[in-house]
């Protein structure tokens, strides 16, 4: 079952988001291990569904660290000390705030976390995020495993993801457009999968937007990073979330409006589209995968 989202909860949530960042600023933690820990995490649940496999990788959270790349070890060793202080927030959960907290350390932008997430067994395994030596093609199939299909969604993640693998000895360690015109340097050695960005046509237009657009990069990668933070994210967790800033955007209504009937009619507007905003954006089919 999914955890209960109560006033305590989120209260936990807080406390944990500000000891992750104090890991960060401590240096006693690099950034980029935890985005890269975060990206780990919804490669592997989406990969151990399409495989069909998740009971051979689910056997207890302690026994099957040393299945996992020992480079994420650390990593996982810092989250299993944040669940001893807050043991009622989930694995999932700390894995993905750990993320949203390590794009703003790196200069990022703030990204919106939703609590929530089921208590999983399965660990973070780096050997299913994307690796160097793909072709435009198997970059794509391998982001279709955790439901993004946009060339746009697909290369801003690539530019968080090259960070997130940089490790903390990386000159550049900012979240922001600088990879992308760097890509653009002809004198820069390219991996296959840089080459594929370039080759490819639509993933090249991606690059040049984002190389000469700062902004564009950071609004396309907050919606790239919030759609993979939330796979797998139970649907009750989304439809609680937008009734909470309905409601919070009804009282910044009806404190506006000095007519109550006017104030009213709106606010009743404001959370009858976000409810429906939320029921749409989810409906299609049951495809996103929930943690088990």
């Amino acid at each position: 079952m999914a955890p209960r989202v109560d006033e305590k909860y989120r209260e936990e949530i807080n406390k944990a988001r500000i000891e992750l960042g104090d890991l960060v600023k401590s240096k006693e933690f690099s950034a980029p291990d935890f985005l890269r820990l975060a990206y780990a995490s919804q490669f592997t649940i989406a990969n151990s569904h399409h495989n069909d496999d998740a009971a051979n990788t689910t056997s207890t959270h302690d026994a099957t660290k040393k299945k996992t790349q020992s480079a994420n070890n650390n990593s996982l060793n810092t989250i299993d000390k944040i669940k001893a202080n807050h043991p009622i927030i989930t694995y999932p959960d700390l894995y993905q705030l750990a993320g949203i907290v390590a794009v703003k350390e790196l200069g990022g932008i703030d990204i919106e976390f939703v609590p929530g997430r089921t208590e999983s067994l399965i660990l973070p395994d780096e050997n299913c995020l994307p690796d160097v030596k793909q072709s435009p093609e198997e970059l794509r199939n391998v982001f279709r495993k955790v439901e993004i299909s946009d060339p746009k969604h697909i290369v801003a993640l690539y530019g968080g993801l090259k960070l997130a693998t940089a490790g903390a000895q990386a000159t550049n360690l900012k979240l922001d457009n600088s990879y992308f015109v760097d890509l653009l340097d002809k004198k820069k050695s390219l991996s296959p999968a840089e080459k594929a960005l370039l080759d490819d046509p639509e993933f090249h237009h991606c690059v040049q937007c984002y190389a000469t657009h700062k902004e564009d990069f950071f609004e396309d990668y907050e919606e790239a990073h919030k759609k993979l933070a939330d796979l797998g994210l139970p649907y009750s967790a989304f439809i609680k979330s937008t009734l909470e800033k309905s409601a919070s955007q009804v009282k910044k209504v009806l404190a506006a409006q000095k007519a109550v009937g006017v104030g009213v009619a709106v606010a009743a507007a404001v959370v009858i589209l976000s409810f429906f905003y939320v029921i749409n954006r989810r409906t299609a089919k049951h495809s996103s995968y929930q943690y088990q």
